[in-house]
């Protein structure tokens, strides 16, 4: 099981201590002001992108949506599309089960008990309660930890809550799981799976839509297109990007002539952790 330890000893690359970016945000938080008095899809208390837009998080009680704004966390776990789980290899002699001759086992289904309710996931499906979604319908995911500013919630002062969501089209309104864990082992398990059964997949449809010369909208903000990316008044070609990091709660999209990012998007916008993976697959 990877912690955040060792997710942050293999970030893709890091902008030297001391270097000023200038970058614009893009996509705000994803939340139309006129959606915010709709009633959110979870009935757990806990941190979730404010509906209005301010690009923080904003504290949900259960049924309303408070005045307490958590701001972007300064230092959470990186995390980069390019990271994978190390194989271990085994010794000679030895067969993978029950997998099969040659084939890898598959790994053990998740069942855990998360602020009451079960969460389960297994190699076609992931749950949370009472609803569920299949790894090949969903559409958009997101995922990033929110650290609390203090503990009037319950929380101890510097906790992590880490969040993670999948779900179809539409954004508002159509189907998802989402769930809000204590537990970094139980979201780290989530995180890995997503990347293995549903990202690949993502990042291939939406690669191949910009290839057969469509403009596409990820993240809720950045458009990206045959001749490169565009956000918040900013357009970059191809050649012009050098690739894209998740890091300290934002994926920075850097410039191929320095180190200084020019656009960020906020981690929690659907499908903002495709970014850097989606450029690296239309810059070959």
């Amino acid at each position: 099981m990877w912690r955040a330890s060792q997710w942050s000893s293999h970030i893709a690359r890091h902008v030297p201590l001391g270097t000023m970016r200038l970058a614009l945000p893009v996509g705000g938080g994803g939340y139309p002001a006129h959606r915010a008095k709709r009633r959110h899809a979870l009935s757990q208390p806990g941190w979730y992108p404010d509906p209005y837009g301010s690009g923080s998080l904003r504290w949900w009680d259960g049924q309303n949506w408070t005045q307490n704004l958590n701001p972007q966390p300064a230092t959470p776990p990186r995390l980069t599309l390019q990271q994978q789980p190390q194989h271990v290899p085994q010794q000679q002699g030895q067969h993978e089960q029950p997998g099969g001759w040659g084939r890898p086992a598959a790994p053990q289904p998740l069942d855990a008990n998360v602020r009451g309710l079960h969460l389960h996931a297994d190699e076609q499906l992931v749950g949370y309660g009472n609803t569920s979604l299949a790894w090949g319908h969903v559409e958009w995911v997101a995922y990033w930890p929110a650290i609390p500013t203090g503990s009037e919630y319950g929380q101890q002062p510097g906790g992590v809550q880490w969040i993670f969501q999948v779900g179809r089209h539409p954004f508002h309104g159509g189907p998802r799981v989402e769930v809000v864990i204590e537990q970094e082992e139980l979201w780290l398990q989530l995180v890995e799976a997503c990347r293995r059964l549903v990202e690949p997949r993502l990042v291939g449809e939406l690669a191949r839509q910009v290839r057969d010369g469509e403009s596409i909208d990820v993240a809720q903000g950045l458009t990206v297109h045959p001749g490169g990316v565009r956000g918040n008044r900013v357009s970059l070609s191809w050649s012009a990007i050098s690739g894209a990091t998740v890091e300290n709660g934002r994926v920075w999209i850097q410039q191929a002539s320095g180190s200084a990012a020019v656009l960020y998007v906020p981690q929690q916008n659907p499908n903002a952790v495709l970014i850097p993976a989606l450029l690296a697959a239309l810059k070959q």
